[in-house]
C-alpha cells in the first residue's frame, strides 16, 4: 500500500507548488491537491478511501476556523492514520477520535464487498482492537 513516509514528503511538495502557484495560498485549492494525492496512494481500495476523503474535507475542512492554513498538519495526519489503517501499519502514536472510527467503521462495512480481503480483515482486526466493533 502506502509509505507514509512519501506521503508526507510528496504532501510538502505538493503544498509548495500551491504556494507557489499563486500570489495568494488558497488553504480549500492546496486541500484538494492534498485529497487527490491520498486518492492516488490508496487505489484498490474501491471507493473506501473517497468516503474517507470526503469525510476529511467535511469535518476538518470546511469547518475549519482558519481555512487560509489548510491543511494543518494534524489534517495532513489524519489522512496519513487512514493510510495506515488500510495497510495494517499504524503504530500506537497513530489514532482517531470515537467519533472518526464510528465513521471508519462504517465506511468499512458499506465498503466491504468491493474491498481486498487482506485489506478487509486487516482494518477489521484494527476496529475490533480498538474496541469499535
Amino acid at each position: 500500500m502506502a509509505d507514509t513516509r512519501k506521503f508526507y514528503a510528496d504532501v510538502q511538495r505538493c503544498l509548495k507548488r500551491e504556494r507557489a502557484a499563486a500570489a495568494v495560498y488558497d488553504g480549500k485549492k492546496a486541500s484538494k491537491a492534498v485529497a487527490d494525492l491520498f486518492l492516488s496512494y490508496a487505489s484498490g481500495m474501491g471507493d473506501l478511501p473517497r468516503s474517507m476523503m470526503q469525510y476529511w474535507e467535511e469535518k476538518y475542512i470546511q469547518t475549519s476556523s482558519a481555512l487560509d492554513n489548510e491543511p494543518t498538519p494534524e489534517h495532513v495526519d489524519w489522512l496519513a492514520n487512514c493510510l495506515s489503517f488500510m495497510d495494517g501499519t499504524m503504530d500506537s502514536s497513530q489514532d482517531f477520535s470515537s467519533e472518526d472510527w464510528k465513521e471508519l467503521k462504517d465506511f468499512v462495512n458499506y465498503e466491504a464487498e468491493e474491498l481486498p480481503l487482506t485489506e478487509l480483515s486487516v482494518m477489521m482486526t484494527t476496529l475490533v482492537n480498538k474496541k469499535v466493533l
